[in-house]
């Protein structure tokens, strides 16, 4: 199937998506009625959209297209209020985090959706152990080439992002010793992991048409890459995050690789170069692993720091883009987080350790998405 061209966009415009889960108290399991939810809340939402995703313990939520996060917080705002007075209704609740702590994958029911079915006739299990849930973020380009410019001076700071949002600690009863354990899900997936190597968009479509050769790839909806071109959009898509625990942090988050967005593109720092992703696996691994306290080791020097450390560093370097965006708020948010040094992941394990139940964790978890703006 052919690539459509790159829609030009406005630059540095953002949209938001995020996949929450619906859960069943008083047992807060995952919930099988996303699709009740969605049927109801839709009629009632001005901006943005509510959807489906895989599974019918999913719901996600997305922004139409934003100026800036304080339109994106507006949207996210107005929809959060109208799911959380369907969900009472239902007897649902809704909360962020990147994994369910004990759900089962075996018991998970794939959306009564075409696209979702042929993709579970594809990849058999592995779907309903997908039932894992994320922040994608969209960033507006004006070009092809600018867009792949942006995606790999991001992908230089894709271990910031999943440490920033590491939120995914629990998975199926169990500790897993990660920050973030949504991720290792798709490690079955042959697209897993960062986009490969092309120069420019005439390479990318070069890349495109190989790859539309297959039987598995038929759109570009298909390529489940860290960071992909959406050339609809005319947007780079950042999907490495798990969903956060609060509607803030999700935007400040988003605020922060809008800034990152702004910086490359304005200032085009780095020449990219292939050789710049050979420690790419493993720099992601101990985001994972290790949350902001991971280390990271420099390509080109060997120079190894913390992530907080370099994450800091990127604060200062995009300070200036951040006040041009209005996103100096989630600059100033995301600084005090590394002053605290607490990620959700570690706040997770701190009220397990406490005495509290993976049971109580989530009741938690919908009380404190409930409340948070």
């Amino acid at each position: 199937m052919p690539l459509s061209d790159f829609n030009a966009s406005e630059p540095f415009t953002l949209g938001i998506e995020l996949e929450l889960q619906v859960v069943n108290p008083p047992g807060y399991d995952l919930s099988q009625d996303s699709s009740a939810l969605i049927a109801a809340v839709k009629n009632e939402i001005n901006a943005g959209e509510v959807k489906h995703d895989i599974t019918e313990s999913m719901l996600e939520i997305a922004t139409g297209v934003c100026k800036d996060i304080n339109q994106a917080a507006a949207q996210f705002s107005a929809m959060q209020q109208s799911i959380l007075r369907v969900a009472a209704d239902q007897r649902i609740q809704i909360c962020g985090g990147g994994t369910h702590p004990f759900q089962k994958w075996q018991r998970q029911e794939v959306c009564d959706d075409e696209r979702y079915n042929i993709t579970l006739e594809r990849f058999g299990y592995l779907i309903l152990q997908a039932t894992v849930f994320g922040q994608h973020v969209h960033i507006g380009c004006r070009t092809g080439d600018d867009a792949i410019y942006l995606l790999h001076g991001l992908s230089r700071f894709v271990p910031h992002f999943i440490a920033l949002a590491a939120a995914s600690p629990y998975m199926q009863g169990t500790d897993t010793r990660f920050a973030s354990s949504r991720l290792n899900i798709f490690s079955g997936f042959p697209d897993n992991g960062p986009m490969p190597w092309v120069n420019n968009w005439q390479a990318f479509e070069g890349l495109f048409r190989r790859l539309s050769t297959t039987s598995i790839v038929d759109s570009i909806k298909d390529l489940h890459w860290d960071i992909r071109p959406s050339p609809h959009f005319g947007t780079v898509e950042v999907r490495v995050m798990d969903t956060p625990l609060t509607l803030s942090h999700a935007i400040n988050i988003a605020g922060l690789i809008q800034a990152t967005a702004h910086w490359l593109l304005t200032t085009r720092p780095y020449q990219h170069q292939e050789r710049d992703f050979l420690l790419y696996r493993f720099n992601r691994f101990q985001a994972c692993r290790y949350g902001l306290e991971g280390i990271l080791t420099d390509v080109h020097t060997g120079e190894q720091k913390t992530i907080a450390e370099d994450i800091a560093w990127l604060l200062e370097q995009v300070a200036s883009s951040a006040g041009k965006l209005g996103a100096t708020s989630a600059i100033t948010e995301i600084a005090l987080l590394l002053k605290q040094g607490k990620s959700e992941a570690q706040q997770m394990r701190d009220f397990i350790n406490d005495g509290g139940s993976l049971t109580s964790l989530v009741q938690k978890h919908c009380e404190l998405w409930a409340t948070s703006p």
